[in-house]
């Protein structure tokens, strides 16, 4: 068997010896090289996560330690600002507890009764990926948010479908004359005159069927009547 030849590093946050031995041979048996790097309680893992030289791609998590436990240690770990999969490892056989865990942040949650040296490899290698590509997302998503609200041109988000506003940036507000919530409680028909209407109605309609949704033309656009 070829073994992995990647350089991880995996935090253990685990208090019994035993398991302890046999999460790292499970991961020497698929691993070439991982350094484990072990912390026995909350208390020591929150100390590695202060530091700003630690490394980690990895956490695996074990749901009973002697300081905290449960959903309290999962808030806990996660208010750290985690940016690597936490895969809790735990005997603790609970569907709706696993998918709870699962909807605070959790990445993989794994029985050890259950554990083997190929499961335990398999999760760390998928959440691992999975977790740069999220984040990948993330900063893009960051990105677009950022050029989205400084730009110069008024721009904004809406429902296909109710036409009501999602987001606008500041240029609208400004050119429009409404504010942030006044645009969360319209829809796009009110900065269009009434002769309008149904034209914006067909074009909606035309937008919605089209693949590209794409859509260039003139229309007429109403801004906030002055006093």
């Amino acid at each position: 068997m070829i073994k992995d030849k990647t350089p991880y590093h995996i935090l253990v946050i685990e208090d019994n010896p035993g398991d302890i031995i046999l999460i790292q041979d499970f991961l020497e048996e698929w691993i070439l090289n991982p350094t484990i790097i072990r912390a026995h309680n909350y208390n020591e893992a929150r100390i590695l996560f202060e530091q700003e030289d630690f490394v980690c791609h990895c956490i695996l998590l074990d749901l009973t330690l002697p300081d905290k436990s449960g959903e309290a240690l999962i808030i806990d770990i996660l208010s750290n600002n985690i940016k690597v999969p936490i895969i809790v490892l735990t005997g603790f056989d609970s569907f709706p507890f696993a998918l709870k865990s699962l909807s605070l942040g959790i990445s993989d949650y794994l029985l050890k009764e259950d554990l083997s040296a190929i499961s335990l490899y398999k999760s760390i290698v998928y959440n691992i990926e999975k977790k740069k590509t999220l984040i990948s997302l993330q900063e893009s998503e960051d990105r677009y948010s950022k050029l989205f609200h400084i730009s110069p041109l008024p721009m904004w988000l809406f429902d296909m479908d109710s036409l009501r506003f999602l987001d606008v940036n500041q240029a609208a507000m400004d050119n429009y004359g409404y504010d942030f919530d006044e645009f969360m409680s319209m829809t796009l028909k009110d900065l269009r005159p009434e002769a309008e209407l149904e034209y914006l109605e067909e074009l909606i309609a035309k937008i919605k069927e089209s693949k590209s949704k794409n859509f260039n033309g003139i229309l007429t656009h109403k801004k906030r009547a002055m006093n």
